[in-house]
């Protein structure tokens, strides 16, 4: 890497640079409306979708760590810097089902959506203890720990509420809504899409029971980027379930020295299956695995509290005025109640037009800042050709060319109006 005379040599700092100090994030998000299941009739709409959303990516610390190991400090008088291996990542992929009721008063119009939760698949990654790693004259050392929660099959209930002004002042409206209120996902031991999944998912080396999680635990100890002979980076990783108290004496003596006891008072239990401990730097007394005692049937049935899982809560308000039939422009404002899957509690302000002036031609563009995103720009299409409404959108995030642009979100839709 710091072959300057190599033929693939790159400086470090370039390199550094380009993740601009807030390392990598790769945040895909999916919505597909389901054909045939999404309609609407005066007062009442059927809805139907399916969602993927994840968060995966490497802290800045981590990059850091990499490319600099322990000579990365802001302060060249002081060989000391601190890195921060904080990850949380998240997979969640759902199926959303909406009975949705609107009604009009004079002034303004409510509407309610009730829907139906089908948990798919659920997977997060959650720090457990400091993630720091601390670097010196001596090397670089932590010890973090991590829990990895994964579930499959679950259902729970959800609820929208809006309120909608009617036109006044000549072509304003202005609105709030919650969205997501109440949702909660329970993944339970008997869900049907356990029972239809589990018999290929239970193949995977990292297959897991309800309710059962699998820990991580990292060791840090002496790196020294001039000599690797005496360091060692080395992890262990094994299944546990969540318990409110422990008997030791009823536990193997073996299984008894991996249990963890967490911040709150509760403990993770081994819970059967493989230990590994893996060396990825150096090779200590070399790679360990044996068989934990089956402690899972004892602690956990079908009758045990369920793993749950929050959906991310929404507030909405906007407004928008139509001028002189040529146009729409509005303003919207949203922030969610937590900073866990796509949403952010950093309010995030938009700003669009869009152009009516063409017969069954729209032509949409837009600015946004804040939130999880920070600023996008994006431009939209969209045409009504008889009985058919088609619309197509870009956004760039992060940057307002391909070129600068840190991320796309593209969107679709086909609305066939029967009258």
């Amino acid at each position: 890497m710091d072959d300057s005379t190599h033929e693939n040599y790159y400086p470090r700092e370039k390199i550094l640079k380009a993740f601009g100090g807030k390392g990598l994030r790769i945040m895909p998000y999916l919505n597909i409306p389901l054909p045939g299941l999404n309609m609407s009739t005066k007062h009442f709409a059927v809805t139907s979708r399916i969602s993927s959303d994840i968060d995966l990516g490497l802290s800045d610390g981590m990059i850091q760590f990499f490319f600099s190991g322990n000579r990365f400090n802001p302060d060249p008088d002081i060989f000391k810097a601190v890195f921060d291996l904080n990850m949380e990542e998240f997979m969640v992929i759902n199926q959303e089902m909406g009975m949705s009721y609107g009604y009009s008063f004079q002034d303004l119009s409510i509407g309610i959506t009730l829907k139906y939760l089908l948990g798919l698949y659920h997977m997060e990654l959650e720090p457990l203890s400091s993630t720091l790693i601390t670097t010196d004259y001596d090397g670089s050392h932590g010890n973090p720990k991590y829990i990895i929660r994964q579930a499959l099959g679950g259902s729970g209930l959800g609820l929208d509420f809006g309120i909608a002004s009617n036109e006044f002042n000549n072509g304003y409206r202005f609105g709030i809504s919650i969205i997501n209120l109440l949702g909660t996902i329970k993944w339970t031991q008997d869900h049907f899409i356990r029972n239809m999944l589990e018999s290929t998912i239970s193949q995977t080396d990292y297959y897991l029971r309800p309710n059962e999680f699998m820990y991580v635990n990292l060791m840090v100890d002496s790196i020294a980027l001039a000599s690797l002979g005496d360091s060692s980076i080395y992890y262990e990783i094994y299944n546990v379930i969540p318990i409110e108290t422990i008997d030791y004496q009823a536990i193997d003596r073996e299984d008894s020295s991996l249990v963890v006891e967490l911040s709150n008072g509760t403990y993770l239990l081994p819970s059967g299956g493989d230990y590994k401990l893996n060396y990825l730097v150096g090779d200590g007394e070399g790679d360990t695995t044996y068989t934990i005692g089956d402690n899972y049937s004892d602690y956990i049935t079908t009758d045990s509290n369920p793993f749950q899982t929050r959906q991310p809560v929404y507030f909405r308000m906007g407004i928008s005025k139509i001028w002189n039939d040529q146009a729409i422009v509005a303003m919207d404002l949203v922030t969610g109640f937590s900073d866990r899957f796509s949403s952010s509690t950093t309010w995030r302000l938009s700003l669009g037009a869009e152009i009516i002036r063409y017969k069954n031609k729209f032509f949409r563009m837009g600015y946004a800042f804040g939130g999880v995103a920070k600023k996008s720009l994006s431009f939209g299409y969209g045409a009504k050709i008889g009985y058919l409404h088609f619309d197509i959108g870009l956004s760039l995030n992060g940057g307002f060319s391909l070129g600068s642009t840190k991320g796309l979100d593209l969107a679709a839709g086909f609305i066939w109006q029967l009258n």
